[in-house]
């Protein structure tokens, strides 16, 4: 990952989470994929707990409290401006 080579000392981890539900699809979606991808359960219910839409990045900081959101239908991130605005959460939140 791109941030890792640059800043390998923040600690940045990138994970999927497949909302509760539907866990049919789990397979399909972690086919050739380099992003681990974590279930969530009913019991825990993280998209419901940080009103998850779909096809956000929920920025967590250090503690695993949601402090961002970026949605990926709504910034595309083939454009270099919304690619930096994701990467500058991250880093913000890292550096915190």
């Amino acid at each position: 990952m791109e941030l890792n080579g640059e800043f390998p000392d923040l600690g940045i981890e990138l994970l999927g989470v497949n909302g509760a539900g539907f866990e049919s699809g789990v397979p399909q979606m972690a086919s050739g994929r380099f992003i681990p991808l974590l279930q969530d359960v009913a019991e825990v219910d993280a998209w419901t707990q940080w009103e998850v839409v779909y096809r956000d990045v929920i920025i967590l900081d250090r503690d695993g409290a949601p402090v961002g959101v970026f949605n990926l239908t709504e910034h595309d991130l083939s454009m270099m401006g919304e690619y930096e605005a994701l990467k500058g959460m991250l880093l913000d939140v890292a550096m915190m």
